[in-house]
């Protein structure tokens, strides 16, 4: 039985064990609830305290046994809950329990810590006017800053392995729908009407795997990993906004990954993906085209279901949210020429082991390409938007053919970029035939 263990230091608080009535359902107790086992599962691992916390009443914590077998690595989040665990009923507990608790309305603010622990290990956590804090190898870290102290505090305690989904079939049986399709939990000013289609490149690195027509990726379990490049088919101009969700995290890795911006056409690019950088994506600086490339760009506390949201402002500053800066406040992830349109692209060599295309929201109506099913009678020729008449407009200066006649009159109405390249649309020219 795979196990991590975790006891209440009663030399220093002698009246603060685990509660009782609540935890998990793999939580397992001693008959003193000094000391609480996670068995069998990833899940349900959640523990609270007994009693209330005090400001700056310290928490003493000792993890007393770690499987190290190799098949499971302990982890733990530490933290607090303004919600009595009294009060909640073991079902209403969710089983990732990050970001939140469980189903009851309530304030929480846990931590995931990613050290690596060891037998013996002592972690202490306590909070006060400035946040919530704790101490591992006398350092001090932050849990989380401008807390509600007026409110009671109960100390929570979530005792998991970090997750490694070994296959795609185990990914998609996480959830009740498809994941492209997973309401908006964050950015909840987003209207559907607003949100335009977004896919990624058909071409992506070797390790990854495409689902949802394109919106989904899942990088599959590998020992090593080579050109792990994926491209956003569209790029992105001034006002624009991207939005992303993570869908599965890794936790054996140490960093996030790699979120990038570039001039180039992915569909050039990737023809030869064989010939882009394999392990270190700052070689693509070498390359004539114009990349920006940020290793920092993600933070390292993402965890499943967090959304991100990208915009590109008009003074070329790309900016980030993470859940409507409900954890980390905003930051620059770029800056680039605002003259200049920008394919977004990762290189998922880190903690990302998924995720989705939210959408597009842009100053200017676009026509979305939609990756469509290789058939071997290929209808690449035919027109995109009534897919019956070959395609015979081409838009100048780009020289790209989209549509037929026919629909020409139908797409000058909406927009008046290229659906594929976004370049602005000087004139349609109608190409006869011979």
């Amino acid at each position: 039985m795979a196990r991590l263990s975790a006891m209440m230091d009663q030399s220093a608080m002698p009246t603060i064990f685990f509660h009782q009535k609540t935890f998990g359902q793999n939580i397992q107790l001693d008959n003193n609830a000094l000391k609480a086992i996670r068995h069998t599962s990833f899940d349900n691992g959640i523990t609270f305290t007994n009693k209330q916390i005090k400001m700056n009443e310290h928490v003493h914590m000792k993890i007393v046994d770690i499987d190290e077998s190799g098949q499971w690595l302990g982890s733990l989040a530490i933290g607090f809950i303004q919600i009595d665990p009294g009060s909640i009923q073991r079902h209403e507990l969710y089983k990732s329990a990050i970001p939140s608790i469980c189903q009851k309305t309530g304030v929480s603010y846990v931590k995931r810590i990613f050290e690596r622990l060891t037998r013996q290990t002592v972690i202490t956590f306590y909070y006060n006017q400035e946040g919530a804090f704790y101490i591992l190898d006398g350092k001090e870290q932050e849990i989380c800053k401008n807390i509600d102290v007026q409110s009671p505090m109960w100390g929570a305690v979530l005792i998991t392995p970090p997750k490694t989904i070994a296959d795609s079939r185990t990914f998609f049986i996480k959830y009740d729908q498809k994941p492209d399709k997973l309401p908006i939990q964050y950015f909840t000013h987003l209207k559907p009407t607003n949100l335009q289609s977004v896919v990624f490149h058909d071409v992506h690195g070797p390790e990854l795997d495409l689902y949802c027509q394109n919106k989904v990726v899942f990088r599959k379990n590998v020992r090593r990993l080579s050109r792990p490049y994926l491209f956003i088919n569209f790029p992105m101009r001034p006002d624009d906004e991207l939005y992303i969700r993570i869908l599965s995290v890794d936790l054996n890795y140490r960093t996030p990954g790699v979120i990038g911006f570039t001039t180039a056409e992915p569909s050039n690019v990737v023809k030869n993906i064989d010939k882009l950088p394999a392990d270190d994506p700052m070689g693509l600086y070498d390359r004539p085209e114009f990349w920006i490339i940020n290793e920092d760009g993600f933070d390292e506390s993402l965890s499943e279901l967090d959304e991100y949201r990208f915009v590109y402002d008009r003074n070329g500053e790309i900016r980030m949210w993470r859940n409507n800066e409900s954890i980390v406040p905003t930051r620059t992830v770029a800056f680039a020429d605002p003259s200049q349109a920008f394919y977004p692209f990762f290189f998922l060599n880190g903690r990302i082991m998924a995720l989705s295309l939210i959408g597009l929201v842009s100053s200017t109506k676009i026509v979305p390409v939609q990756p469509t099913p290789k058939k071997k009678d290929d209808d690449a020729g035919l027109c995109q938007l009534c897919l019956d008449t070959p395609a015979n407009c081409a838009m100048i200066p780009c020289g790209h053919i989209f549509f037929c006649s026919d629909c020409k009159s139908q797409f000058e109405g909406k927009s008046k970029l290229c659906p594929i390249c976004r370049a602005e649309i000087k004139n349609i020219f109608e190409i006869e035939s011979d």
